[in-house]
């Protein structure tokens, strides 16, 4: 299984064209929210249907930024991993979208009891699933959520979900500036850093080997 991720698009689309040879070789494209630009929606059908020309094999989520219209676009088009399940391969995917409150006031954020429901809605569908991926754009508390102001910008409900369940790999973002891989119990935890920057993740394992460090890169597209 081959998985390209990224993440804070932010409607920004100079990068795309970068990626479109990566994306057509992937077998999942896992997109982890903050699709549109701001107050933009249509931005975010924009980039999806970019995606499209190359790859339809596409999960993801809504970020903060992303209004209602972007997470009924990507539930009309069979993309929307928030509160949901799917396993590929012997691969499961569950997801979250949005953030954890925030003291700008986002387009889209839930309590931290909303987020575990939908971590444990999600996880319902794929529990029996070899691996176990999660797609979530809050990253763990205290894991991948520095802000460059020093506060922590993670979810709490994320990081207990994962301590508490077996989970292979999360994908996350959120936090533009906290981007790396990093080891929470036996999860990787990947923040690719913005798209908008040419950020993105690749992943390739098998759903019988041992996932590692060695499995999963943080690389930078050059335009």
């Amino acid at each position: 299984m081959r998985i390209v991720n990224f993440c804070d698009i932010h409607g920004d689309p100079k990068y795309l064209k970068a990626l479109s040879s990566v994306i057509e070789e992937s077998d999942v494209v896992v997109i982890a929210g903050d699709i549109s630009g701001t107050n933009k929606p249509e931005s975010a059908h924009r980039i999806i249907s970019y995606i499209e020309k190359y790859n339809k094999n596409i999960l993801a989520v809504h970020g903060n930024w992303d209004n209602k219209d972007v997470i009924e676009m990507l539930d009309r088009s069979g993309y929307n991993l928030h509160g949901k399940g799917r396993t590929i391969n012997g691969f499961g995917f569950f997801g979250v979208g949005g953030s954890s409150p925030t003291p700008m006031k986002t387009p889209t954020e839930y309590s931290e009891e909303e987020i575990y429901d939908l971590l444990r809605r999600g996880f319902e569908e794929i529990k029996k699933a070899p691996k176990k991926i999660l797609v979530s754009h809050p990253p763990p508390r205290n894991t991948r959520d520095r802000t460059f102001l020093g506060l922590r910008g993670g979810s709490k409900s994320v990081r207990g979900f994962i301590e508490n369940n077996s989970i292979d790999i999360c994908f996350c973002g959120h936090i533009h500036e906290s981007h790396g891989i990093e080891l929470l119990g036996g999860c990787l935890i990947a923040n690719p850093g913005p798209f908008k920057k040419g950020k993105i993740v690749l992943t390739e394992i098998e759903a019988e080997n041992i996932l590692t460090s060695e499995n999963i890169e943080i690389k930078k597209l050059n335009l």
